[in-house]
């Protein structure tokens, strides 16, 4: 038996709105005692999705509004950083969400592990040129150019590895590009030969 009078001019125990700010809310009873409450609304925006870059074995995700946000790559396990380091290549959904639980929103990513450099001097560690991912493509094209764009190393997913030399000689320590066609993207960029 009590009345309901909000600053909207509505008068049901429950109201919805779609704008932000200030709300108050005076309650009253039979006998004419009331009590008033204020409380201010937040609007909270769904996360926007700006890019996913993978930066070696790292993914990075940046989003085009501000927020108090989660990200995760399993939809389960969320994190407030947006950076996940030590991934392993693949195709993966990214999951980003308002630290609320208002929603989520996802993207799909290929995340393709470049090494920025490779020594191929023999002790088995970090010896070859060896993109990581690229199983999850069906159609796959790697070339290796040096600086001045000879080709070194033409090959599919078959043949993805390159040891760091040419026709049977050792190339030098220098900056390499590769370009990886896999079914319809296109991967460019640079890694360095160490020895």
């Amino acid at each position: 038996n009590v009345t309901f009078q909000w600053s909207t001019g509505e008068t049901t125990q429950v109201i919805d709105v779609s704008e932000a700010g200030e709300y108050t809310v005076t309650v009253t009873n039979t006998n004419g005692c009331s009590a008033t409450r204020t409380f201010l609304v937040d609007q909270i925006d769904l996360p926007r999705i700006d890019s996913i870059k993978s930066y070696g074995p790292s993914i990075v995700i940046s989003t085009t509004n501000d927020g108090d946000f989660e990200y995760s790559l399993d939809g389960i396990s969320f994190q407030s950083s947006p950076v996940f380091e030590a991934v392993a290549g693949g195709f993966y959904t990214i999951y980003v969400q308002d630290n609320t639980d208002c929603g989520v929103v996802t993207a799909d990513f290929y995340h393709l592990v470049i090494q920025k450099f490779f020594t191929p001097n023999g002790d088995s560690f970090n010896d070859f040129f060896e993109p990581d991912g690229l199983e999850v493509f069906n159609d796959v094209n790697i070339s290796i150019f040096d600086r001045y764009g000879k080709l070194l190393k033409f090959g599919n997913l078959n043949s993805a590895s390159w040891d760091g030399s040419f026709l049977g000689n050792q190339m030098p320590e220098d900056d390499y590009w590769y370009l990886i066609e896999a079914d319809s993207t296109q991967f460019k960029g640079h890694f360095s030969l160490k020895r």
